[in-house]
């Protein structure tokens, strides 16, 4: 086994809270009487020097789509907000900022650590657009965080400490990003200016009865996400593994140099489909977001770019990971995309040709091939589908859009092509991991030339499984009330095995005593179901 398959694993830590939950309110909303909060203003955005660059940057399919501009801002529990504290002791922070005329506001904190228990939500002064709740799960290593969208031009953000943890949280906020275009809910309720073009079709749109039940099951691996104040498309993409790692296959013109501060939304999907028509979309299901990433590889020759997912994909989520063909020879029969054009809900499109292999001056790169479709037969991409997977006849990925000048006139496409980068040059571009995909989507050196797509596993049996105490001294425990067919494997950091045995009682130990302070990795298996999990754990003397 290389090195790489024990470097898949380790990235492969599964958290079975991390994603955003999305439920409850902020504590604040069941009290009357609390301080007053200052807002904190920001800068006035030029609008029209914004507009003026998009309106040339927008005809450029090689750089993300931008929605908003970052404002810079140094904003701290200690030196900004105001502080309350409640009758048994528990303490909330309050936090208003208001960018006028701003459609959208979204944050990045370049500190955040939140403890055991604590909790953090952000809603507009209408309280009708609630994100959260944020809880220790999102915690990451690098104490990095991106947020979602929160609709309005007036945010509130909140943080609830238990009084058993007072100061023990930490959160600085360095950027504040002012959506002056919007992509979230109300955007779709009306279609506004630099949305997506009308000859676009809804993801739930027919694309013919020889790949409808495909896309059917291809949207599931689909999202959108933010990097700082632009948007991309990607896919959730399968390896010859087949354990469901949450890697995502994107562009690397979408590459913003910090994948710790992404945001992703799952399955935005319009449950009263517009297929090409001035109609507007009905608005989907808002809640599947999940935050951060771990650049996995990148290279500018195919445009291709491959993370890690950090947060929880959650089995209720029903995601898929798409199938992929990396064959040099092979042509599709015809195409079929599946993206967030302009950071609207989710669209399809398709191209009946067969795509055409042509060597362009790619990036720098002088006759690389790509694929070449000169002209969408049934919707379009544009600014936003950046990244987003070219499918084949069998549902497989054969690339992933790069540039392009297909758009919408009217109802109708205007006839220009799009170019995908090529699978078959990402997969063994390079010399190292970082650079290429073979190591990380044949880990175990198949040979595989194709693979189908793959579901989500059924975790169920691990909301049973406790693992603690997180970080550990002298032992592990493992309480297990669902199997006597356990087992675990314990891996250092590098990904050498260290430990390895049965664990058939209900309340099992693994001893770290002898172990030296850092992270590991610990993998349970449960033979019965052939489920299994990757949990961190960090070792402390």
């Amino acid at each position: 086994m290389k090195k790489i398959t024990l470097y898949l694993l380790l990235l492969f830590v599964v958290n079975l809270t991390a994603q955003v939950t999305n439920q409850g309110q902020p504590m604040s909303w069941k009290f009357n009487q609390l301080n007053n909060v200052i807002p904190i203003q920001m800068p006035a955005v030029d609008l029209e020097s914004l507009q003026a660059e998009d309106a040339i940057n927008d005809l450029q399919r090689n750089i993300p789509w931008r929605f908003g501009t970052e404002l810079p801002v140094n904003l701290t529990m200690q030196t900004s907000g105001t502080w309350d504290q409640l009758p048994n002791g528990d303490r909330i922070w309050r936090l208003n900022i208001v960018s006028e005329g701003a459609k959208t506001l979204n944050f990045v904190f370049s500190d955040f650590f939140l403890p055991t228990g604590a909790s953090l939500y952000f809603y507009n002064n209408e309280r009708s657009d609630l994100l959260g709740a944020y809880t220790s799960s999102q915690n990451r290593e690098d104490r990095q965080l991106g947020t979602w969208f929160v609709e309005g031009d007036n945010i509130w953000i909140e943080y609830y400490e238990p009084r058993a943890e007072t100061g023990k949280g930490s959160l600085q906020i360095s950027r504040v990003v002012h959506g002056y275009r919007s992509v979230s809910q109300t955007q779709i309720a009306g279609k506004a200016l630099n949305d997506s073009g009308p000859c676009n079709h809804d993801v739930d749109c027919p694309v013919g009865e020889d790949f409808d039940s495909l896309k059917n099951v291809l949207k599931r691996s689909v999202a959108l996400f933010i990097l700082g104040g632009s948007v991309c498309s990607g896919t959730l993409i399968n390896n010859t593994d087949n354990n469901n790692a949450p890697y995502f296959l994107t562009a690397n013109h979408c590459d913003n140099g910090n994948t710790a501060v992404w945001a992703f939304r799952f399955n935005w999907v319009s449950p009263d489909p517009s297929c090409g028509t001035t109609t507007n979309s009905a608005n989907g299901n808002y809640n599947q977001t999940t935050s951060g990433a771990t650049k996995l590889a990148n290279n500018s020759k195919s445009d291709v770019m491959l993370v890690n997912i950090d947060g929880n994909l959650p089995s209720a989520w029903n995601l898929t990971w798409a199938g992929w063909n990396r064959s040099d020879t092979d042509i599709p029969a015809f195409t079929v995309g599946i993206h967030h054009p302009a950071g609207d809900i989710m669209k399809v499109c398709r191209d009946d040709q067969a795509p055409l292999k042509v060597s362009l001056n790619f990036n720098g790169n002088p006759t690389t091939q790509v694929w070449r479709i000169s002209d969408w037969d049934l919707g379009v991409t544009e600014g936003g589908s950046s990244g987003s997977a070219l499918f084949d006849q069998n549902g497989r990925i054969v690339g992933q859009l790069a540039g392009g000048a297909a758009a919408c006139v009217g109802t109708n496409d205007n006839g220009q092509p799009d170019f995908y980068g090529r699978f078959a040059t990402s997969w063994d571009f390079g010399t190292t991991n970082n650079t290429r995909l073979s190591n990380w989507l044949d880990p175990q050196s198949t040979g595989a030339t194709s693979i189908d797509i793959l579901n989500t596993p059924d975790f169920q049996f691990l909301g049973r499984i406790s693992i603690f105490p997180n970080p550990a001294t002298t032992i592990i425990n493992v309480a297990n009330n669902n199997s006597t067919q356990l087992s675990y494997q314990l891996y250092s950091i590098n990904g050498q095995l260290i430990l390895g045995d049965t664990l058939p009682h209900v309340n099992n130990t693994i001893s770290v005593e002898f172990l030296s302070e850092g992270i590991y990795f610990l993998k349970l298996e449960d033979a019965a179901s052939n489920n299994s999990l990757v949990k961190r754990i960090v070792v402390k003397k």
